[in-house]
């Protein structure tokens, strides 16, 4: 999803697959329903046929790396996010059934679920996919678009405890840690950020240790938007939204931020020509700036640790009620 504003071209990411459908479907004015284990192939298959056109937007030196062995078993709290034709990525927080991800995953432009089906891969499998309940769902801000881009978070229920359903195989969730301006100046050089790459099969996890948040100042974009971090990880910009930036600290990954999209300005053409023509290619070399072309992603705020807060309470005080 990309916005214009003024100049410039703002773009919210998302990759859009184009594949079977799960529609009802209609005979002799008699409606007939798909069978959901067909629907669920038929998404599984539309996303790794078509997941793998976008752009990697990178600055300078391209800084993410292929999973170390550390990461293989410390991260397996980032899979992905599959909303009907829609790919972000989600992040286990604080439990095993609990999922983070950006809300313009789920929700359209204009407030509108983009699917009532929605499935997590941990880990990136789509072997060991959950269902998303969808009922319960808390979201800063349903309503993603130019001049309303802050609060871009939504938490979620999955029918499966991940981490108890996959036990001795490293599963795990994160933490949380609010960013504020007291302790952003320790935090900003000690990120750790982690996408996927869905160009290649299987679809790789790649961490970044080298990217930076960047500090803002008057003239650079968001300058008055104290929730969204501006930064510079390398990444696919067209399919990584919701992917976690983490701040590691004696043993544990803290969530931090949740990536949003990119603003970009002279590129903007083969960003278009990926999406409609299909003609990928990367984009290397290009200088940060944070006026032109910065990272941009929701900061987990104090406001967002109470919300969870209180999802968990309320999601064990029902299991207790049973």
């Amino acid at each position: 999803m990309s916005f214009r504003l003024g100049e410039e071209r703002t773009g919210v990411c998302r990759v859009l697959l184009r594949g079977p459908r799960s529609r009802l479907s209609y005979k002799n004015g008699t409606r007939g329903h798909i069978c959901p284990r067909l629907v669920v192939m038929f998404v599984v298959s539309a996303w790794l046929l078509n997941s793998t056109c976008s752009s990697a937007m990178v600055f300078g030196e391209d800084d993410r790396r292929q999973q170390s062995y550390h990461d293989m078993y410390h991260l397996k709290s980032v899979g992905v996010v599959v909303a009907g034709s829609y790919v972000g990525v989600g992040t286990l927080v604080l439990r095993g059934d609990v999922m983070v991800t950006s809300a313009h995953v789920i929700y359209d432009e204009f407030g509108s679920l983009r699917s009532r089906r929605v499935m997590y891969f941990p880990d990136g499998n789509p072997n060991k996919r959950v269902s998303v309940d969808l009922v319960d769902a808390v979201a800063g801000n349903k309503i993603v678009k130019p001049g309303k881009l802050e609060d871009d978070w939504i938490i979620l229920n999955l029918a499966k405890d991940v981490v108890a359903e996959n036990p001795s195989q490293g599963f795990s969730s994160a933490g949380v840690l609010p960013i504020t301006p007291r302790n952003f100046g320790e935090l900003k050089d000690n990120i750790v950020h982690v996408s996927f790459d869905f160009r290649r099969r299987p679809h790789r996890k790649l961490v970044n240790r080298k990217c930076r948040l960047h500090q803002k100042a008057p003239g650079d974009m968001f300058w008055d938007k104290p929730s969204i971090l501006l930064h510079d990880c390398d990444l696919g910009r067209q399919d990584n939204s919701g992917s976690p930036i983490f701040y590691f600290e004696d043993g544990t990954y803290y969530l931090i931020g949740l990536h949003q999209g990119g603003h970009r300005g002279a590129v903007a053409k083969p960003y278009e020509g990926c999406l409609v023509a299909r003609k990928c290619r990367d984009l290397h070399d290009s200088i940060f700036d944070p006026a032109k072309n910065p990272n941009f992603a929701f900061g987990i705020t104090h406001h967002f640790e109470r919300a969870i807060s209180r999802f968990i309470d309320l999601r064990i005080i029902d299991s207790s009620t049973r």
